[in-house]
């Protein structure tokens, strides 16, 4: 079959192989991948500054078809739609597996970097991962269910948004845009920032309900939410990712307010940290969700309470890898989807 390999570690070692098709083990479904979503973290990996286990398969935003059930498998059959997550494997006893939250396994592996992932046209992944999808739920809506799985993780299990809390999302990527659209379901009144090559997606967050979308290249932001709000932002969520947007969140929020870690960094970064003590803030990260949480997001996308296929700008087939990493780090895109079955 043909998948997107990074082959060793470092910048770059990226290629199209034809590599073994996998044959599914006792406990796992095997997918044919109808669409699969590039994320940030993906970005990380083949820039060299995100963990990899290469030779691996890139991916782990992804939805599919069953073709083949492990013999231990009883939940799902040849031809069930699914959406699936990370992680892949835990060890299922320890503290945080026992309670719920296996991405805070020690003895966690993830699909797409530490094992084979879902940029390739069929994918072995166990059962307990998958979740099946309502009739009305297309895959290309699917196909942002793991981002909109943490924008739903962020904004109504790891704190509380209230009705007419202003609420500041900075980094208008998938999971920013999702963040927002959660926060106005919430009720609360939502900017949503980006820098100058974010235009593009700041458009998308005034088409899916952001009440204001900041250009930080052309207005003060500080000023801008204190234009809203004397105090600053009851809540602010960092979805860039950079140290900037870090450092502009703990401006922007109130004393007492939450600011709420969505972003990963590539690396170490650098903030005055006092900030968080001075205007007693709380600050919450957030990595991953747990399976209340795919329960939600699935519900809102068979409600259609929630827009994820306004966010796709891009859908590319396998062999066009190089033109749709571009895409996604130029800020010409908005989400690009692999889409496998395409020529």
């Amino acid at each position: 079959m043909r998948a997107i390999v990074k082959t060793a570690p470092g910048e770059g070692h990226l290629e199209l192989r034809d590599v073994p098709e996998p044959s599914p083990g006792p406990r796992q479904v095997k997918l044919k991948i109808a669409a699969a979503g590039i994320c940030g973290t993906d970005i990380h990996i083949i820039k060299g500054r995100w963990r990899s286990d290469p030779p691996v398969v890139l991916g782990h935003e992804f939805c599919g078809e069953v073709v083949e059930a492990g013999a231990e498998v009883r939940h799902f059959q040849r031809g069930d739609r699914v959406v699936a997550s990370n992680p892949a494997q835990t060890c299922g006893h320890c503290f945080h597996c026992l309670s719920g939250n296996p991405f805070m396994c020690e003895e966690r592996v993830s699909a797409g970097y530490m094992i084979d992932g879902a940029f390739a046209e069929f994918l072995c992944i166990a059962h307990e991962r998958c979740h099946l999808l309502p009739e009305n739920v297309s895959f290309r809506q699917a196909a942002l269910g793991e981002p909109l799985a943490v924008a739903v993780r962020a904004v109504t299990e790891r704190v509380s948004v209230h009705a007419g809390d202003l609420v500041l999302v900075s980094g208008p990527g998938c999971v920013g845009l999702l963040t927002a659209q959660m926060a106005k379901l919430e009720g609360a009144r939502v900017l949503v920032a980006g820098i100058e090559r974010d235009r593009p997606r700041l458009e998308v967050a005034r088409r899916t309900g952001a009440d204001a979308a900041i250009d930080t290249s052309r207005e003060n932001l500080l000023e801008r939410v204190r234009g809203e709000r004397p105090e600053g932002a009851d809540l602010v969520f960092e979805c860039a990712g950079a140290e900037a947007s870090l450092n502009a969140c703990l401006d922007a929020v109130r004393k007492e307010g939450t600011v709420v870690q969505v972003g990963v960094y590539p690396g170490p970064v650098c903030a005055d940290i006092n900030r968080v003590m001075m205007k007693e803030l709380r600050y919450i990260g957030v990595y991953g969700y747990v399976w209340t949480t795919w329960q939600r997001a699935i519900r809102l996308l068979a409600e259609e309470r929630v827009k994820t296929e306004e966010l796709i700008s891009h859908e590319f087939p396998l062999e066009r890898f190089e033109e749709a990493f571009r895409a996604t780090q130029d800020g010409s895109a908005c989400k690009v989807v692999f889409r496998p079955d395409l020529l």
